[in-house]
């Protein structure tokens, strides 16, 4: 994960110099199985009450029609059997701002990679501290728009989940019990953002 990490990080700084502006900001995420099962009442009481989401940074460096963003999702929750996980989402990516990235009313296409991954958030009960309990990488597809007003920017949009390989990592060690992993086929991002001329 640390050499993904690293790469990501590079890729980004190195593409800098073609693209004009820098948004940082904040986001959350819902991970979800099927949309059919959620309401847009289901979801804005998941955001209000963060129940079941994942919260995070994003940072986008962005041309006129063309952004590389890395964003960064967590989510330390208590687990069914009462030990407290830690869930990390990481994500490049390229989003095209059909109608211009500061453009106030703001469509947007994304594509990019990720990476998912579930530890221990006590390093006390971790066995192997250089491998997650369960992670996998993968590609996603998403659709959104946005709304900027001046130099600050919100955003909502709908991602698709697609696995790349088995899901890795030590599992259960020494047989105890941890719940399932297994990366939701869909996300609902919501995001603020500020851009930085």
């Amino acid at each position: 994960m640390k050499k993904l990490l690293a790469v990501l990080v590079l890729c980004t700084l190195g593409a800098a110099g073609a693209f004009a502006d820098l948004a940082l900001g904040l986001n959350g995420a819902l991970y979800i199985d099927d949309p059919a099962d959620y309401t847009a009442g289901d979801v804005w009481s998941a955001f209000r009450n963060g129940e079941g989401i994942y919260y995070g940074l994003m940072a986008e460096l962005m041309g006129k029609n063309l952004g590389l963003g890395l964003q960064f999702m967590g989510s330390r929750y208590t687990s069914a059997f009462g030990d407290q996980l830690l869930d990390l989402d990481t994500n490049l990516y390229l989003s095209a701002h059909v109608l211009g990235s500061r453009a106030v009313v703001d469509p947007m296409l994304d594509a990019g990679l990720g990476y998912i991954a579930k530890d221990w958030a006590r390093r006390s009960l971790d066995e192997d501290l250089d491998n997650p309990i369960a992670a996998t990488a993968y590609w996603f597809l998403g659709a959104g728009v946005g709304l900027n007003v001046w130099r600050l920017g919100f955003y909502g949009k709908f991602i698709w989940h697609f696995p790349m390989g088995a899901i890795q990592g030590t599992g259960a060690l020494s047989g105890y019990p941890i719940e399932e992993f297994g990366l939701k086929p869909y996300k609902i991002l919501i995001g603020a953002k500020f851009i930085l001329g």
